[in-house]
């Protein structure tokens, strides 16, 4: 035969869309020898033979060859400990599958030779430049992966396979390497993603309204794509792919993207076995349309796949701000806020603040919270803030705001509040401070000062401070256990 059976392409595999992001850091997969052998050799030789009965050699009717990118998946998702298992398992599948279809025992050692140094090039120039598992974000680890594993390692495995056909078969080289080169470079492109992703099962009642619609969309249009209309339809349609694989790369993230290459790149290959001929032309026969299609889904492929990545770069970007943000304004120990925090969302407060309602602040002080401390330990005292905090929070208004500032000291602002909200809101901080707290260091008794004061435009935070500062004190001297107002400004 003078077409190479790695010209083939995979069968047609389901799954759903998974909006999740790809994780930066994936764990290996830890599995035994056995197991590992076993799963490689069983997938490794269903896909060959699915192939082999479902996509002619001969007449070049298959796209990509998905064994590759299984064996990239596999080696980079395990420990390298566990890679001549898998290697073992390709070799055994390549040369049962060559001796099957009856091609001449040279010509499999090559091939065999090629499909198992292949994955392992890439693989280990993969692990090599960091990225351990394979993961295909940030942007950096995914250039090395079309670097390494979509460009030179295949480049290198048609390079002994072509010219081992060309020795077994006489087949010139240069007829032979492209084929080969685009079905191993698309079967990476394709498959090895699906594994590096971590893609799991979901139902589709599971999946939300755009990715119904999403769907829908996307199996409509590869219907009417991927037939054959007239010499210019044929040219033009095929590019339609590209707006969708987009949507999912903005979208639905990696897994997302991966999971619609895999749908277009199966039903086209798919589609050619039943009769489609891409870009029909006159000047296009049969097989170099194939490898115009071929050329088509490596550019939607690889153009997508960056898309995600880039998405997901700035996505993780605007989350690790969020983080940061949140580490500079919030107490670590309580989670409310911290000074820099409290005048953060003072001044969100004064930019939203209805003139009819002031802004009134409460200095709140646990009372004897020392012995607390002195006697049981701090471990002790951090479990009682945290949950003098959690009440804190449980007895204020959505749009109010908690801070810690000291030891036991708290702040909290209340948005757009009259006299009676505020007394109200205070004497069930006082009532709610009241009850024991429990915790692994047994039961504490607590009771907590407040001092109030009205915050007029106009006036800065430290003066308003000072204000309830003074209240606060003055209700610690009356008894504690209470609050009182600061007198208003004559």
């Amino acid at each position: 035969m003078h077409v190479l059976q790695r010209e083939l392409s995979i069968a047609p595999m389901t799954n759903s869309l998974d909006t999740l992001r790809a994780t930066p850091a994936e764990k290996l997969l830890q599995y035994s020898d056995t197991v590992v052998f076993l799963i490689a050799l069983i997938a490794y030789f269903f896909l060959t033979q699915i192939s082999t009965i479902f996509f002619n050699p001969v007449s070049n009717t298959g796209t990509f060859w998905p064994g590759s990118g299984l064996v990239l998946g596999l080696l980079l998702v395990l420990p390298s400990r566990q890679w001549s298992w898998v290697i073992a398992a390709v070799a055994i599948s390549e040369i049962i599958s060559n001796q099957l279809t009856d091609y001449p025992f040279v010509l499999s050692l090559f091939w065999t030779s090629s499909n198992c140094i292949e994955p392992l090039i890439g693989a280990a120039l993969i692990r090599r430049s960091g990225n351990m598992t394979g993961t295909l974000a940030p942007q950096e680890n995914l250039f090395r992966f079309i670097a390494f594993a979509v460009i030179l390692a295949p480049a290198v495995g048609a390079c002994i396979g072509s010219f081992g056909t060309f020795q077994a078969l006489g087949t010139p080289i240069l007829n032979t390497w492209p084929k080969w080169f685009i079905g191993d470079a698309l079967g990476v492109l394709v498959v090895a993603p699906v594994l590096l992703t971590r893609i799991g099962t979901s139902s589709p009642l599971n999946w939300s309204r755009e990715q119904m619609i999403f769907a829908v969309l996307l199996v409509i249009t590869g219907s009417l794509v991927l037939r054959n209309w007239s010499s210019f339809l044929d040219i033009i349609l095929p590019y339609l792919f590209l707006p969708f694989a987009l949507w999912s790369a903005l979208r639905f993230g990696l897994r997302g993207t991966v999971l619609t290459i895999l749908f277009i790149a199966s039903a086209s290959t798919l589609s050619i076995n039943f009769g489609y001929v891409p870009f029909q032309t006159a000047l296009l026969p049969e097989i170099h349309g194939v490898t115009m299609m071929q050329v088509r889904l490596l550019i939607v492929s690889s153009t997508a796949l960056v898309v995600a990545a880039l998405t997901h770069d700035l996505t993780q970007g605007l989350s690790n701000e969020k983080r940061l943000l949140r580490q500079a304004h919030r107490d670590e120990l309580t989670g409310l806020y911290n000074r820099a925090g409290l005048n953060f969302r003072v001044e969100n407060s004064i930019q939203r603040r209805q003139s009819d309602k002031p802004l009134h602040l409460l200095i709140c002080d646990l009372d004897a919270f020392k012995p607390v401390n002195d006697e049981n330990g701090h471990l002790a005292g951090d479990e009682v803030l945290i949950e003098v905090a959690a009440r804190l929070t449980a007895c204020i208004r959505d749009g109010d705001a908690a801070a810690r500032i000291g030891g036991d000291e708290f702040v909290v602002l209340l948005d757009n509040s009259d006299a009676v909200a505020v007394t109200f809101i205070a004497s069930r901080i006082i009532e709610q401070m009241a009850k024991p707290v429990r915790g692994s260091f047994g039961v504490v008794e607590l009771s907590m000062s407040i001092g109030i004061t009205k915050w007029e435009a106009g006036s800065d935070i430290e003066t308003a401070m000072r204000a309830a500062d003074k209240a606060l004190y003055t209700a610690k001297h009356e008894g504690k256990n209470r609050y009182v107002w600061a007198p208003a400004p004559s």
